[in-house]
């Protein structure tokens, strides 16, 4: 604006100089024609070279007015331009190292997970329409669900094909994506018997949905820990038969030659209960591969030393036995555990130096069975899988045959 204003300042002066020049020439004319009357026919030499020197100076005068002309159009409608175009550029390259790259890295993950989703209709899951799901949940109706938890809701579904199945509706598919993909790589590869068999899934817009076997029995926390006016009474076997099946399916996982996978989320929430009472682990969205047998794990940017990830898992599922032993709720009574986790160290693990306190620590509907010795023993194996230094803990094999001697002492009745 402001050098447009100069611009018009500068064509005004020339304008002025141009007009006073052009009333001087008539001024002289005016003159001549009052001293002499008309001009002669033939000029005498002064007119002339009045003439010459006012036809010079409106040359002058014309040339500069046109380029000045020239020159402000151009300034007017082409730098204004120039300069936003600057102004864009600049802010594009202000953006690049941050935004440009950010976007990248987006772009990158969305071809890769596509890429991961499309070798998966190949594998033995099946790919499934949300329309078909839709109809089978009955529009995803409120009556169907069967699990709220903290990565989607899970519905039951009466699928023509797959008969009941629990369908698992992710909340956030941007966030959660990450989970989706581990799952479907983990579970539509592998099968074992401890593990919940995936059936298909849905990737349609913004819908992220598994589709699992259905378990009758539901899941292990809602035995443990029923809601007020549903009594639910799980025998000590039960309780055994359990416990060996989730030491079996991480094993299984932990030293499978291809696999090699440590879970990392264990909890009763996530161990499912099949018509027989058999345990299938699910929730591996935050599963890790055991790249080395010195793989660490880092919480919280804080590195913790010899931390095997497999170890992490040997300490969740020590945690997962008291639970089983206790009937108390890790989540909701984590005081109580620090306790029974510090006198369970103190008493440094030996059977023959549990406490009276300890013992009282046992869910009461156990005791008195005919089983107290091996209730005790099963105190000892959670112990074990709980030293605060993970170089003492078990592995998840020596954990499983621990629990099997267990199982062992009552075939009978274990089953």
């Amino acid at each position: 604006m402001a050098l447009n204003a100069k611009l018009a300042l500068l064509l005004t002066l020339f304008l002025s100089v141009a007009s006073n020049g052009y009333s001087s020439l008539q001024e002289n004319n005016a003159s001549d024609d009052e001293l002499g009357g008309r001009l002669p026919l033939v000029p005498s030499k002064e007119l002339w070279t009045k003439f010459d020197s006012s036809f010079k100076s409106g040359f002058v005068i014309g040339y500069v007015f046109s380029a000045v002309s020239i020159l402000t159009i151009f300034l007017s409608y082409c730098v204004p331009w120039a300069r936003l175009n600057k102004r864009k550029r600049n802010k594009v390259m202000m953006k690049t190292p941050m935004t440009t790259s950010l976007m990248e890295r987006q772009e990158k993950k969305r071809k890769e997970a596509d890429i991961q989703i499309s070798t998966f209709d190949q594998m033995l899951i099946a790919r499934i329409s949300f329309a078909e799901l839709q109809k089978a949940t009955n529009s995803f109706d409120r009556g169907k669900v069967i699990g709220v938890g903290k990565t989607g809701t899970v519905y039951k579904a009466a699928h023509p094909h797959l008969r009941f199945t629990a369908v698992k509706r992710l909340f956030d598919f941007q966030h959660l994506e990450k989970q989706f993909l581990s799952e479907l790589m983990i579970l539509g590869k592998f099968r074992h018997k401890n593990i919940v068999p995936l059936l298909g899934f849905c990737v349609e817009s913004r819908e992220r949905i598994l589709v699992y076997q259905y378990m009758p029995n539901g899941n292990l926390y809602d035995w443990l820990h029923p809601v007020k006016g549903e009594p639910k009474i799980m025998e000590w076997h039960f309780r055994v038969n359990i416990a060996v099946g989730m030491a079996r399916g991480l094993a299984w996982l932990h030293n499978h030659n291809t696999l090699q996978l440590a879970h990392l989320n264990l909890s009763s929430s996530c161990i499912l209960l099949d018509k027989n009472f058999e345990p299938r682990i699910s929730n591996f969205g935050r599963a890790m591969h055991i790249m080395t047998s010195n793989a660490r794990i880092f919480m919280a940017n804080i590195e913790m030393s010899e931390w095997d990830l497999t170890k992490r898992d040997v300490h969740q599922l020590g945690v997962l036995l008291l639970e089983l032993i206790t009937g108390e709720d890790p989540l909701n009574n984590s005081g109580f555990y620090h306790s029974l986790e510090g006198k369970l160290v103190q008493n440094n693990c030996l059977l023959s130096t549990v406490s009276a306190a300890l013992y009282c620590a046992v869910d009461k509907s156990l005791l008195g069975q005919g089983f107290d010795r091996e209730v005790l023993y099963f105190l000892k194996v959670a112990c074990n899988c709980i030293q605060p230094i993970p170089n003492r803990r078990p592995t998840m094999v020596e954990v499983y045959k621990m629990l099997m001697a267990i199982k062992n002492t009552h075939p009978d009745i274990l089953g």
